[in-house]
């Protein structure tokens, strides 16, 4: 029998081998972008931080500049720290930069189908075509009602059982984006959907680390090792993920399709599909899920942080509290119809998604061909980070410090430019989120509702002491804050 060492050096050796050839170098007469000494082989892979990869980018662009170059066992990378370059490669110049790298971990996890995964080209167009005519603006407002109702439900969950609010919101989110992509209500809290999706982003959060994405991104080959050998320990967790994946893409869809030959379906994202027809299902049930996860992993991944920014600055939340009673009323809950008329509530949620990105180097883009940039060569299946962690701190004094008052004009109203300047947020050029109106609705109506009725403070021991908390954050699919204890009171009786 073959012994493991025999096996483990077989291994070694076809990497090496393997990595020898991707380290040919390319001949070019241009100079690859600025960036950090590389190591034979290794390249960079010492020099980053995997778990907050985008603060080591951040610390590179006081070094080397707005555009920077790095190489990882042969995988190219160029890190994007400035908006105006952004704009200028993923707006200006789509063809190229639309792309995004095929990391073997995500078909090894089932997620490989979803929208804003896929390859950029005709499978991709055809998701996007389906997506459009349910996820433009005046659709998506047609479903503030049930944005308010289910926010509505998350406010009585809170009042009922504050210790779980992690939970609460979690289950707000997944039903918010059920019902709008399959036109179904969840089953109470044991909802199987709601229930399967809450594990399958804990699992991808635990076992999709930006170190494995980033491992099998430079060494796909670690997918054909084996499970023992160092480095290849998640595929145990992936087998999981993937059947978990298959029942949430096939469960609701099915359960959506019946409803809809019965003429029982609500309108949703997959009533639209199926009415319009000319679209394959396998496309459709896709794209639909991707949507579905999308929604309801990013929206509360940005409540969570807009809780932990009221515990932490009770000021800005005594602000938001005078602005809603003064316009809609004390102990009233806002409808949309009050948009408008919060600017002071709208700065503060734009300042959560400037301050803590749920996403802060975006979905990696990657070149469909080799590209010249202000003198710069950049080739062709590089990947490019747009590094929105440092673009959040451009044009601020202090970008650290959580004030809402930088989107609002001296008298209060919001900036003309401040919802332009959110959208790098959701990403760039082609590869936007086509869900970020969807999104916008739902964080909007969430937020109204607990900051209408609720108060978010730090907790007491049971001594009285107060629970200090810490702005710590896991890093996974999404980044999001570690989970902390909070006391939630009533403000009626205030």
């Amino acid at each position: 029998m073959t012994s493991p060492l025999y096996i483990g050096a077989a291994c070694a050796i076809t990497i090496g081998l393997w990595l020898v050839v991707r380290m040919v170098q390319r001949k070019t007469e241009l100079p690859y972008p600025p960036g950090p000494k590389r190591l034979p082989i290794i390249g960079n892979a010492l020099d980053i931080d995997m778990k907050e990869p985008h603060v080591t980018y951040a610390e590179w662009g006081k070094t080397y500049g707005d555009i920077i170059y790095s190489c990882t066992f042969g995988q190219d990378f160029v890190i994007v720290n400035s908006e105006r370059i952004a704009r200028i490669l993923a707006d200006q110049r789509s063809s190229t930069y639309s792309d995004r790298p095929q990391s073997p971990l995500y078909r090894i996890f089932g997620i490989n189908r979803m929208t804003a995964l896929l390859k950029y080209g005709n499978e991709w167009r055809m998701h996007r075509k389906i997506l459009h005519a349910s996820l433009r603006h005046d659709i998506v407002d047609r479903y503030q009602d049930l944005h308010l109702g289910n926010a509505r439900q998350l406010l009585d969950n809170l009042q009922r059982d504050s210790i779980n609010w992690y939970t609460h919101i979690d289950l707000y989110t997944g039903a918010t984006a059920l019902e709008f992509t399959y036109g179904r209500k969840v089953d109470g809290k044991g909802d199987r959907i709601i229930t399967l999706v809450n594990s399958l982003v804990e699992m991808m959060g635990k076992e999709m680390t930006n170190e494995r994405v980033g491992a099998l991104m430079a060494l796909p080959i670690l997918e054909h090792l084996p499970s023992w050998f160092p480095g290849a320990g998640f595929k145990k967790a992936a087998q999981r993920s993937k059947d978990t994946m298959k029942t949430v893409s096939e469960l609701p869809f099915s359960i959506a399709k019946k409803q809809m030959e019965s003429n029982l379906l609500q309108p949703s994202l997959m009533a639209d599909i199926l009415t319009h027809g000319g679209v394959e299902e396998s496309d459709a049930m896709d794209a639909t899920t991707g949507i579905f996860m999308a929604a309801a992993e990013s929206t509360s991944s940005t409540l969570k942080v807009l809780v932990l920014t009221m515990v932490l600055n009770p000021d800005i939340q005594a602000k938001v509290h005078a602005e809603l009673d003064t316009v809609v009323g004390k102990g009233v809950l806002p409808s949309f119809k009050d948009k408008e008329r919060l600017p002071y509530l709208q700065a503060v949620l734009y300042e959560v998604l400037r301050w803590r990105s749920v996403l802060p180097l975006g979905l990696p883009h990657a070149t469909t061909t080799s590209d010249v940039f202000e003198g710069y060569y950049i080739p062709k299946g590089c990947i490019v980070l747009f590094n929105t962690w440092a673009m959040r701190t451009r044009g601020y004094s202090d970008p650290e410090s959580f004030e809402p008052s930088r989107h609002l004009t001296s008298d209060g109203q919001l900036k003309p430019e401040a919802k332009q300047d959110i959208l790098k947020y959701f990403g760039f050029g082609r590869r936007i989120c086509p869900g970020r109106f969807l999104a916008e609705n739902a964080l909007w109506a969430a937020a109204s509702a607990m900051l209408s009725a609720l108060r978010f403070e730090k907790a007491k021991d049971s001594s009285g002491k107060v629970i200090e908390v810490e702005p710590l954050f896991l890093h996974g699919v999404a980044s999001r804050p570690v989970p902390f204890k909070c006391s939630i009171k009533s403000r009626i009786s205030d």
